[in-house]
C-alpha cells in the first residue's frame, strides 16, 4: 500500500487536495460538537444521557469536512479513512474510558445485505482502529437480524419503532460487564438506545456510546 501511494498519492477526502486521506488543513476543521466557551450557558451538543444508555459522546460535530470524509468511508469504499478518523477521535474516546472504565468496544451493527453491498461496516472498521490507538479490546457482541429502513428522515420514535427488533446478542457470545458501542455518527440517539437495551437484556450492566460525528 505504501508504494501505490508513492506511485499515486491518495486525494484527501475532505478537500481533494493530493497527498494524504486526509490532510492536516482538514483535521484542522473538525471541531467539537460544543463549545468549551459556551458549557456553563448550554447542554453539550457531544453529550447525550439515555435510559439504557448510559452516556453516549461524540468526537466532532458533523460539519461539511466531516460529512465529506465519512460519506467516502460510508458509501464509496474508502476503508483506509477508518485510521486517521480514528486517530483524530481518540482523544474524545478516552474521556470516556476514564469515565467507563475498561470497557469493550463494539460497533453498532448492519445487516448481511447492506455489508455485502459496502464489502465492509464502516462501524467496525472504526471501533478496531479506536481499539488500536487507546489500547482496549473490540469484538463483535450484536447482530442486526432485521434489514430496515434508511433513517435519515425519521424522528428519533419514528427511528425507535424502525430499529424495534432489529438488533440481538451473538448467542455463542459471553457479555462482559461494560461495553462501549460505536458509531459514526451520533443522531437521536435512537440506534444507540436500542442497542444499549438489548446489551442489557442480556446482562451488560453499563453500556456507552461512541460517534464520530455529532449531528444537531
Amino acid at each position: 500500500m505504501a508504494l501505490l501511494d508513492l506511485l499515486l498519492p491518495p486525494a484527501c477526502a475532505g478537500c481533494g487536495r493530493s497527498g494524504d486521506l486526509v490532510c492536516a488543513r482538514c483535521l484542522r476543521r473538525l471541531r467539537p460538537p460544543a463549545d468549551p466557551v459556551d458549557r456553563f450557558y448550554a447542554a453539550d451538543a457531544g453529550t447525550l444521557i439515555g435510559d439504557a444508555l448510559a452516556l453516549a459522546l461524540a468526537a466532532f460535530a458533523y460539519e461539511p469536512t466531516l460529512r465529506r470524509i465519512l460519506q467516502r468511508l460510508k458509501y464509496m469504499g474508502a476503508s483506509r479513512l477508518a485510521r486517521p478518523l480514528a486517530d483524530a477521535a481518540a482523544p474524545a474516546l478516552r474521556t470516556l474510558l476514564r469515565l467507563s472504565g475498561p470497557a469493550l468496544l463494539i460497533p453498532v451493527p448492519v445487516h448481511v445485505e447492506r455489508q455485502r453491498e459496502r464489502g465492509y461496516n464502516q462501524a467496525e472498521l472504526l471501533a478496531r482502529e479506536l481499539a488500536r490507538c487507546t489500547s482496549t479490546r473490540a469484538g463483535t457482541l450484536l447482530v442486526r437480524q432485521v434489514a430496515t429502513t434508511k433513517q435519515h428522515r425519521l424522528d428519533r420514535a419514528g427511528r425507535l419503532r424502525n430499529l424495534r427488533g432489529a438488533f440481538a446478542v451473538n448467542a455463542a457470545a459471553r457479555p462482559p460487564p461494560t461495553v462501549i458501542v460505536v458509531d459514526d455518527i451520533l443522531t437521536t440517539s435512537a440506534t444507540l438506545e436500542t442497542c444499549a437495551s438489548v446489551l442489557r437484556e442480556a446482562g451488560v450492566m453499563h453500556v456507552y456510546g461512541f460517534a464520530i460525528g455529532r449531528e444537531v
